[in-house]
């Protein structure tokens, strides 16, 4: 018997709508709009890990997906788009910039980067520091595409009985800056243990 005729391959609107399906399923998550840029930069984040996922080339693809999930204001908002740019030929890219443009307005960026300018470690640790710093560079695109800059602006707000030691190192790059500020952190935690050790048996000793 003559092999099975292989499936006749999808057309492009049905490889789309197979390609909606599974990001509805990775993503079920609407975006109604709205002015809070934690909301929107969550919500592009996962539209990030998802498109990653399913290995997406065609930035056309990618946009109509991101827009399926889009409701309410944010419906109305693309509905508008598509009326004033060519959405068929729209790069990726320049759709990330209409929407940021939208929702992430300036005076949140203002406050963020308000906050951001003068951060310091003060009572935290360097790993709440360094995670609180990580934050709030997301909406800095311009201090994080600058590896030396970044580490610069991080080594400044650490604590100064950090600071000058990892200063000193003279390092660039930020992985390294972070994990020497670790390292000088638990040092200094382990003089301190040592020092009222010290204190607590001579303390003893004295009774």
């Amino acid at each position: 018997m003559p092999p099975p005729a292989p499936p006749p391959e999808k057309s492009e609107s049905e490889q789309t709508l197979d390609h909606i399906a599974k990001f509805v399923k990775l993503m079920p998550t609407l975006f109604e709009g709205g002015p809070d840029p934690l909301v929107v930069d969550s919500f592009m984040d996962r539209v990030k890990k998802h498109l990653n996922a399913m290995n997406l080339a065609l930035d056309r693809l990618k946009i109509i997906l991101v827009t399926y999930n889009f409701t309410g204001d944010a419906e109305i908002w693309w509905t508008t788009m598509s009326h004033t740019h060519n959405v068929d030929t729209i790069t990726y890219d320049a759709f990330k910039k209409l929407f940021y443009e939208k929702y992430f307005l300036v005076p949140k960026k203002r406050k963020l980067k308000k906050e951001f300018d003068g951060l310091k470690q003060g009572n935290m640790t360097v790993t709440e520091y360094e995670n609180k710093f990580t934050f709030l560079l997301r909406f800095m695109p311009e201090i994080a595409k600058n590896e030396e800059g970044k580490t610069e602006k991080f080594i400044e707000g650490l604590d100064f009985s950090i600071r000058p030691i990892v200063t000193v190192a003279k390092l660039i790059e930020y992985a390294k800056a972070m994990r020497k500020a670790l390292v000088v952190e638990a040092k200094s935690k382990d003089r301190k243990a040592i020092k009222e050790s010290y204190k607590h048996s001579r303390s003893m000793g004295a009774i």
